[in-house]
């Protein structure tokens, strides 16, 4: 394992994020309440990103299950509609969410890489 002994404090920590929805609830349903025009007959909801900042933004990516071939398609990506929303509230996620477990790095060390020592 290597060190970086130069590293300077990061003002930016990234990492992973799991979500837990809550039991009856699904990714579709929330989608089709909180995105216009999304419905689970056309699209499958493939990832969807939080910007928290100035203003929320919940951006969501849902492949287009009618259009999949074009000739305007980069053949090695997946064609996806983008839905965006900057009225959902904290309260319409949670509605959804039974927990979550996210562990973030300064980015110095990699994650993978540690070993607790103090079992």
């Amino acid at each position: 394992m290597e060190t970086n002994s130069n590293a300077v404090l990061s003002t930016e920590l990234s990492g992973k994020l799991t979500i837990t929805l809550k039991p009856g609830k699904t990714l579709d349903e929330f989608c089709e309440r909180n995105f216009d025009n999304y419905n689970s007959d056309q699209y499958e909801a493939v990832a969807i990103r939080m910007y928290y900042g100035k203003e929320v933004v919940v951006t969501l990516y849902a492949l287009d299950k009618v259009r999949q071939e074009g000739t305007n398609y980069n053949i090695n990506k997946i064609p996806v509609k983008k839905f965006k929303k900057t009225t959902i509230g904290l309260a319409e996620l949670f509605a959804f969410i039974e927990e979550f477990n996210f562990t973030l790095s300064a980015g110095n060390y990699a994650i993978d890489e540690m070993e607790v020592i103090n079992k």
